[in-house]
């Protein structure tokens, strides 16, 4: 039963990051994907862009401040973050 609850849970927080990510990627629509490093220190970001601008640096420090308030918001979600990569999704 506690194991149940803890994996409910678990599911729970990564469904509201799958909601956050949602809504970085409406937010920021050249925004392809990212990977996150291990110590949040830094985001790889892939964009979709025009010749002549890349935002590529801002667009970094916006996903990197996204993903740092979710893990000040709940430290454990961290582990549900670290190593990953985000893309967006076409339907």
């Amino acid at each position: 039963m506690f194991r149940d609850r803890l994996q409910q849970e678990q599911h729970q927080r990564a469904r509201q990051i799958e909601e956050r990510m949602a809504t970085l990627f409406q937010r920021l629509p050249m925004l392809s994907g990212f990977s996150v490093h291990s110590e949040f220190d830094r985001a790889e970001v892939w964009l979709d862009t025009w010749p002549g601008w890349d935002p590529s640096d801002e667009v970094a420090e916006e996903v990197l401040r996204v993903l740092q308030e979710i893990v000040a918001e709940r430290p454990e979600n961290a582990e549900l973050l670290r190593g990953r990569t985000f893309a967006r999704s076409l339907n």
